[in-house]
């Protein structure tokens, strides 16, 4: 069935239980960072480095689950569930981590996710209806936004594009590169660039 999820706000420093199995709801909480703005992340989060596809992808769209933080000298975890990549925004992400997501992760995950059989998914992601997506799904759903990906540039599979990592598909689909290296009908696809 399918998972709501519950998005909650930890001021005060409240500690709370951020996953209700009986209610088999997800809740999320925003994050009190230093300078006293609340946050989608814990403070000090940062994206996990050299990260393959299906990672990124199943970060895109269950969050950072299993996110904990070491409390009482390092005697213990707590744990510091971050939402769906796919929910976050400008002013919900510090400055400095949104950049590096803007620019080496949002491109290809927002790509794919324009795929036909991922819209009623992202759509569910958006309005809260649809969390912890399981492993078979996400697999399904990858190799969906995969094969989407690679009908909409045609060039990257001439490439060895399997052991991308996120960062360089997203390198590889930005439009100053579609356009030097594209085919005719990838730089028809292309649109007008917003930059």
């Amino acid at each position: 069935g399918a998972t709501t999820i519950t998005h909650t706000n930890g001021a005060c420093g409240a500690t709370k239980n951020n996953d209700v199995e009986s209610t088999g709801q997800l809740q999320y909480r925003d994050y009190r960072h230093d300078n006293g703005k609340f946050y989608y992340v814990p403070q000090g989060y940062d994206l996990p480095q050299k990260t393959q596809m299906l990672p990124a992808f199943r970060l895109w769209i269950n969050g950072d689950n299993m996110n904990e933080r070491m409390i009482n000298n390092g005697i213990s975890t707590v744990k510091q569930p971050v939402r769906p990549f796919l929910l976050w925004t400008a002013d919900q992400i510090p400055t400095s981590l949104w950049k590096k997501f803007r620019t080496g992760w949002w491109k290809v995950l927002s790509t794919m996710t324009e795929a036909e059989g991922l819209n009623g998914l992202k759509m569910a992601i958006l309005r809260g209806e649809r969390s912890r997506i399981d492993e078979q799904e996400i697999a399904t759903f990858f190799a969906e936004g995969m094969k989407y990906l690679l009908t909409m540039y045609e060039f990257i599979s001439q490439k060895n594009f399997q052991q991308w990592k996120v960062t360089t598909w997203s390198r590889q689909i930005n439009y100053a590169v579609v356009v030097k290296n594209g085919s005719d009908a990838d730089k028809m696809r292309l649109g007008e660039e917003t930059r």
